[in-house]
């Protein structure tokens, strides 16, 4: 499962992908190579997680990780967490 370290800005929040996710593509795809370091995404006023839909926190590991939807849910599919106190704010699990 690809995972996602969330750092919540004031009015925005900043997603990068885990290390340990970093390594597990690496060893699972030959050649492999993050795209953007991080995504940063604003909002007018504070940051508030209500502001993404469904379609956008994939969108956000699409952008990262340069995998397509199917890679994704093939991998497991994802996990949005707060590296500090591992608080989930979003997963998607692929299809069983």
């Amino acid at each position: 499962m690809i995972e996602v370290a969330v750092g919540e800005q004031g009015n925005g929040a900043t997603f990068r992908l885990t290390p340990e996710t970093r390594m597990m593509l690496e060893a699972r795809f030959s050649g492999w190579s993050r795209g953007p370091k991080g995504v940063f995404l604003e909002a007018e006023r504070l940051w508030d997680f209500s502001l993404m839909r469904d379609l956008m926190w994939a969108q956000v590991v699409m952008l990262l990780t340069g995998l397509t939807e199917q890679q994704i849910q093939e991998l497991g599919g994802f996990t949005f967490v707060d590296p500090v106190d591992h608080e989930v704010f979003f997963e998607s699990h692929a299809a069983a």
